[in-house]
């Protein structure tokens, strides 16, 4: 798996999701799970998100497991405290990714009422390729980062890197993190 940020105490598993049952398995004695699963989908709707964190959450519990690590997006949720620019609002969101995150919203919601879960929600905005890099990270709670450093995506590999970076950090433990990599000051 090219491009994967090196660390060693991290197991990377293809798992078939279809049921706790076989989920539970590949959970026994790990201290945590990191959630990377995505969808784009322009037709039909969309359940990838909650219907895979039901299963995974199932399984932690049957083994203990309470921390987690999973990914969204930037504006899964238009607030009017803080709102998607007009063309996420009115064409992106409605042509193009509406069902996606409204799917990873509720998925969101869903790990809210999952008081035995000490999980974060990692909200990156447009993924791209490339390797990673040692950019800084800017952060807030909410949909967005307001101060992106004049980047508007962020490499996939520099999304594990923020993922590996929290997993042990209680900042944003029970919080949806909105994040992006900019470059050092």
């Amino acid at each position: 798996m090219a491009g994967l940020v090196p660390n060693k105490d991290l197991k990377i598993e293809k798992i078939d999701l279809s049921s706790a049952d076989t989920v539970e398995p590949h959970l026994q004695e790990k201290d945590a799970v990191i959630s990377c699963l995505g969808s784009y989908a322009l037709f039909g709707s969309v359940t990838l998100y909650t219907d895979s964190m039901e299963v995974i959450v199932t399984a932690m519990r049957k083994n203990n497991v309470k921390r987690l690590v999973c990914i969204t997006s930037w504006y899964t949720t238009d607030t009017p405290l803080d709102p998607a620019p007009f063309l996420i609002r009115w064409v992106i969101n409605p042509l193009f990714l509406g069902r996606v995150l409204t799917n990873m919203a509720q998925m969101e919601e869903f790990l809210q009422g999952c008081e035995d879960i000490d999980f974060t929600v990692v909200r990156p905005p447009m993924l791209t390729t490339g390797s990673v890099t040692d950019m800084e990270f800017n952060t807030e709670e909410g949909q967005q980062v307001h101060d992106r450093g004049g980047m508007r995506g962020m490499r996939h590999a520099d999304v594990a890197r923020f993922m590996l970076s929290i997993l042990s950090s209680e900042e944003w433990m029970r919080k949806c993190v909105a994040v992006i990599a900019v470059p050092r000051k």
